[in-house]
């Protein structure tokens, strides 16, 4: 059952991580937006309505992060409005409207959010035609995460929407967890036997790791840069992705492992190093009773491999294999704790992580709205990494995302890096069908 709402919570160690940042930087870096073109009679004020009622399932929405004694706290609030002003470009001419919006939408991410006084939920509807609109619903990252949206808030809207458009009450059932019941199940976790026997495998598979020295293709003085990241997408060829699959399949490997390997080499390539340290993405939803819950349940999961320079393929993936078999058996030990605990801290408290590279396994799917046809509108999500590598498949399709920091690695670097990953790709096929 959810526990009882009142009183000020305390912040999950992914939370801390993410705060710590924020306020380190000065600057709101860690929107997470998605976008979305309506086409159809769209009925603003049930929207509006959907939009708030699932604000009010979910404690994660309705949360703060006052500073208490000078450390921060969650604090929810019992209600929380969320406008939707709408931007009216009818006005201008046809040809202009696109262009307006993006400025729109461009100047909507530079907003911040107070985390200390909230809301850290906004939306905004932009009106392109009669039938014709764009929506942004935006959340700070502290309060959500993918699995948040694609499974949860836009299912959850889909219906919502139906019954307020139709003047019906809430077909969906309360929330069975809050992410209260998460914070609290961490740190019990952490108190637990489990958490020593984690800790010293982790010392082991970690001892003297350093932070992966900038590529090559850096900035000659490379620093975080106080602008946004860009992003850069790749599509794979459908026959290139189709071997991909089928090496996976005949090395007993997921498609995954094939992938890490591949960018590990390429990132060999770049650093005088064949101690590759990266960082992949995993969760804590393990437990079915967080499945329906919304906040941060990301988890940073190191990978150390050692790359020669003419490392083979076979040979490395196999190293992959059994270092992410290694790494998701031991997943449930917070990355922050385990910098803490090891000292894996960079130059300005910054995690010893330079590059992330994680396959996006949620699938997203645009919300179904009742008389709508809802198509998403390019989601670039944020990274608080130098170099960001985000796998993703759909329909058989696979593709992409490079996000980089400008001021470490600007676009000629990241196309590079793209290429030299599609080339690593292919001889990584050619490596593994060459029996």
């Amino acid at each position: 059952m959810p526990s009882d709402p009142g009183g000020d919570i305390p912040l999950s160690y992914a939370q801390q991580g993410l705060w710590f940042l924020e306020r380190r930087s000065g600057h709101p870096r860690h929107s997470d937006p998605v976008t979305f073109r309506l086409v159809g009679e769209l009925d603003a004020a049930a929207l509006r309505a959907s939009v708030e009622e699932v604000v009010g399932r979910h404690e994660s929405l309705r949360t703060r992060f006052p500073v208490v004694a000078g450390l921060p706290v969650q604090r929810v609030s019992p209600r929380t409005e969320v406008p939707l002003p709408l931007t009216d470009l009818t006005a201008l001419p046809a040809a202009e409207r696109e262009a307006a919006a993006a400025r729109l939408l461009a100047e909507d991410l530079r907003r911040p959010f107070d985390l200390a006084r909230g809301p850290l939920v906004r939306a905004t509807l932009i009106r392109l035609g009669p039938r014709e609109h764009i929506v942004r619903i935006s959340l700070h990252h502290l309060i959500s995460d993918a699995w948040s949206w694609w499974s949860v808030i836009l299912r959850e809207l889909e219906q919502l929407y139906t019954a307020h458009l139709h003047g019906r009450v809430s077909p969906l059932p309360p929330p069975p967890t809050q992410y209260r019941d998460f914070v609290r199940r961490q740190n019990d976790w952490l108190t637990g036997p489990v958490y020593p026997k984690q800790l010293t495998h982790w010392k082991e598979k970690l001892a003297n790791a350093t932070v992966l020295p900038p590529l090559a293709l850096a900035s000659p003085a490379p620093t975080p840069s106080e602008q946004l990241p860009r992003t850069r997408w790749m599509a794979v060829p459908r026959p290139l992705g189709d071997r991909l699959r089928a090496a996976a399949r005949n090395e007993r490997a997921s498609l995954f492992m094939v992938l890490l390997a591949a960018s590990q080499r390429m990132l060999r390539r770049h650093v005088d190093t064949d101690d590759i340290l990266v960082g992949t993405r995993g969760g804590f939803r393990a437990r079915p009773e967080f499945e329906k819950a919304v906040g941060l349940f990301v988890n940073l999961l190191p990978v150390r491999t050692r790359v020669p320079v003419d490392a083979d393929f076979r040979d490395l993936l196999r190293l992959v294999r059994r270092n992410l078999i290694e790494v998701y058996t031991h997943r449930d030990l917070p990355f922050e704790r385990l910098a803490h605990d090891l000292g894996l801290w960079g130059p300005g408290f910054r995690p010893a992580i330079g590059v992330c590279i994680s396959f996006q396994t949620t699938p997203e799917v645009p919300p179904a709205l009742e008389g709508l046809e809802t198509t998403l509108i390019n989601h670039d999500p944020f990274s608080p990494y130098p170099l960001d590598l985000g796998f993703y498949e759909d329909a058989g399709a696979l593709r992409v995302l490079l996000v980089h920091d400008p001021g470490v690695y600007d676009d000629t670097a990241a196309a590079r890096l793209l290429d030299d990953l599609h080339e690593e790709l292919e001889a990584g096929c050619r490596e593994l069908e060459d029996v």
